[in-house]
């Protein structure tokens, strides 16, 4: 039996764990934090597993664990003060290496597309991530974010208007 939980264990990590991390480092543009919140989701997901707990669908398990924890680091991230980084030089930056580019892969529109998703309303932002980059049907969407169907196709269908306006896309459309 602990044999068959491993296995599934590896399988849904080499499946999520890039999903995962790319969703986390868009949210909180630290790449070592990233990395922390995709290992500490794959650490609930072992002791989930591990008690025997049923889990309907990994997918939507793993992304709500990791939307809680980004939402956690944000509630408990101090702000570092201009004067403090003044009198500390010390204080680590966290600078995109090499390897955080092949990461992500996104070519310049697609940086900037994913900043935009960013400027949408928080009520549009996670629906459109999800659908747009990480290609995930609404009822895996509505799973995640605890709403329904429905209601994440209203909002993928609003965010996506909204998302035409910030771009500039509708304009081109007109012309």
């Amino acid at each position: 039996m602990e044999n068959n939980i491993t296995d599934t264990f590896k399988k849904t990590y080499e499946e999520y764990s890039d999903s995962i991390f790319r969703f986390s480092l868009t949210r909180v543009s630290d790449r070592e934090q990233a990395l922390d919140i995709t290992q500490e989701t794959f650490l609930r997901l072992w002791k989930t597993m591990s008690e025997k707990k049923p889990i309907k669908n990994s997918q939507a398990f793993l992304f709500t664990i990791a939307k809680h924890l980004i939402i956690d680091w944000y509630r408990k991230k101090k702000s570092i003060s201009l004067d403090q980084m003044i009198e500390n030089e010390n204080i680590p930056f966290d600078v995109p290496d090499e390897s955080s580019f092949k990461v992500i892969e996104l070519g310049i529109e697609g940086k900037n597309l994913l900043s935009k998703i960013n400027d949408l309303p928080p009520i549009y932002r996670d629906s459109i991530y999800l659908r747009l980059v990480e290609d995930l049907p609404p009822k895996e969407i509505s799973e995640i974010l605890n709403v329904s169907v429905n209601v994440i196709s209203v909002r993928i269908n609003r965010g996506l208007e909204e998302l035409k306006k910030i771009t500039g896309y509708e304009n081109e459309k007109n012309n």
